[in-house]
């Protein structure tokens, strides 16, 4: 007797809310186009490939889909788009795209270039006249269906091109594909992410972090306006952002975007750029603390407090209470070692280097990836490593990582969130590596598509 079971990527398209045809439609694109679309990420040694070329496909496949098109259509495109114009960008980008010709889905072309130009940080103001009846608030509502629809692709995906799973249980399109093939795909949800961040935003990559600022009661955000600005003037790093040098720029700028009193506008700027980190770090640690029984909150406490090597104590202590085997390789023998080796049973061992910085200082671009050169100069060229950063990264030094294929960076607060979920049974140890060991930054976000439980927060 057959026995019918639900698949991890079944799960995740239920969770995503999107129509399964539209789900199948985006996975069949991808797994299609998987050579192409990877060709298109940066690669270290090979260049930094063509985001906005990813970027453009990725939207145009989600438009030309059945929840923004056809009878059973959820979401809605605005009519102004069906205006035959010049388009550049569909032109340039045509052979990558879903559907072809192109023009019998000229909505979605002509709102896919629109929103590149969103992305870049063009002011909403100056979209509104690209088409007809065009206005801010039908963009702005794209842009949310639009992120909505790609959050359920990236989890999709992500579940889909997991290490472990079986031919069967990969979707129909994939289960052909070589190792190579799945490995290159599961590359692919990270920069769908970082889309679906500047979709809302509509911000380029640097800025983003600057509308994640939280003000004072009674204060007042960062604007996109001036996020914008600051961009253009090389401010939004939080580097440049906070040094003393460019106090009298950071004036003269907020000064140009219309705030009354400019000096006591850069004053609050930089008073939550210096907050921002600490205040992520304390909501997480509540709602972590929460969640676990009482004799496991010392735990989480010590490793969100501590630094150095009472840091790498409360992180070995932490590996012990969620049964993950844990190796110290730098025993002080070693000069230029890496820290950790740990290994989970039925995965390849990762690689761990623990690093902290004092107060609210973050870990920088050379602390972040100098694992990398560690695990070469020790034999380890093709183990995965993983950068722990206490209290967390620059914000602006993911940007320059992009290209690293064997790297991923955690941040105190989202490492913790996995311990959590491993402390209270909603997360594997196998999960948990498949989650760790994706390039880029991980996030306590993208913990939903490895969880056990669909009731665990996503953040």
């Amino acid at each position: 007797m057959t026995r019918l079971y639900a698949t991890e990527t079944g799960k995740q398209i239920a969770l995503s809310g999107l129509l399964p045809e539209t789900a199948h439609y985006l996975l069949d694109y991808v797994a299609r186009s998987h050579s192409l679309l990877s060709s298109m990420l940066p690669k270290e040694g090979k260049g930094a490939g063509d985001l906005d070329q990813f970027n453009y496909c990725l939207m145009n496949a989600a438009l030309t889909s059945t929840e923004f098109e056809g009878s059973n259509r959820t979401r809605i495109v605005p009519y102004g788009f069906d205006e035959t114009t010049a388009n550049e960008s569909v032109v340039k980008y045509s052979a990558s795209l879903a559907e072809a010709p192109w023009e019998a889905h000229r909505r979605a072309a002509n709102a896919a270039t629109l929103l590149m130009n969103w992305l870049e940080g063009v002011d909403i103001s100056a979209l509104e006249d690209t088409y007809p009846d065009l206005r801010a608030g039908p963009i702005q509502a794209l842009c949310r269906d639009l992120a909505w629809c790609l959050a359920g692709l990236a989890n999709i995906l992500a579940s889909a091109t997991r290490p472990n799973l079986s031919a069967n249980e990969r979707p129909a399109c994939m289960r052909q594909m070589p190792p190579q093939a799945l490995q290159a795909l599961h590359r692919l949800p990270a920069f769908i992410r970082l889309l679906i961040r500047r979709l809302l935003a509509g911000l380029p990559t640097p800025a983003l972090w600057l509308l994640e600022l939280e003000p004072a009661p009674g204060g007042r955000a960062v604007s996109r306006n001036e996020a914008i600005s600051l961009h253009q003037i090389n401010l939004s790093s939080m580097e440049n952002l906070r040094r003393r040098a460019n106090w009298e720029e950071l004036i003269r700028i907020l000064a140009a975007t219309g705030a009354s009193d400019a000096k006591a506008r850069a004053h609050e700027i930089q008073t939550m750029a210096h907050a921002w980190h600490g205040k992520r770090r304390e909501r997480a640690l509540k709602r972590q603390l929460q969640r676990l029984e009482e004799a496991d909150q010392p735990l989480l406490k010590e490793f969100y407090d501590s630094r150095e090597k009472k840091f790498e104590a409360a992180f070995e202590a932490l590996m012990k209470r969620v049964g993950i085997p844990c190796t110290l390789f730098d025993s002080g023998q070693k000069p230029g070692a890496f820290d950790y080796l740990l290994r989970i049973e039925g995965r390849p061992p990762v690689i761990v280097e623990c690093k902290t910085k004092q107060g609210d200082h973050l870990v920088d671009l050379n602390a972040a990836r100098t694992v990398l050169s560690s695990s070469e100069q020790y034999g380890h060229q093709g183990t995965f490593c993983v950068t722990l950063c206490q209290p967390g990264v620059d914000p602006n030094v993911l940007e320059s990582l992009q290209a690293c294929t064997r790297l991923s960076i955690a941040e105190t607060h989202d490492f913790a969130e996995a311990m959590t979920r491993l402390m209270t049974n909603s997360l594997t140890a196998q999960s948990f590596h498949d989650w760790l060991t994706q390039p880029g930054q991980v996030t306590s976000e993208m913990l939903l598509a490895y969880t056990n439980s669909a009731t665990e927060p996503s953040d």
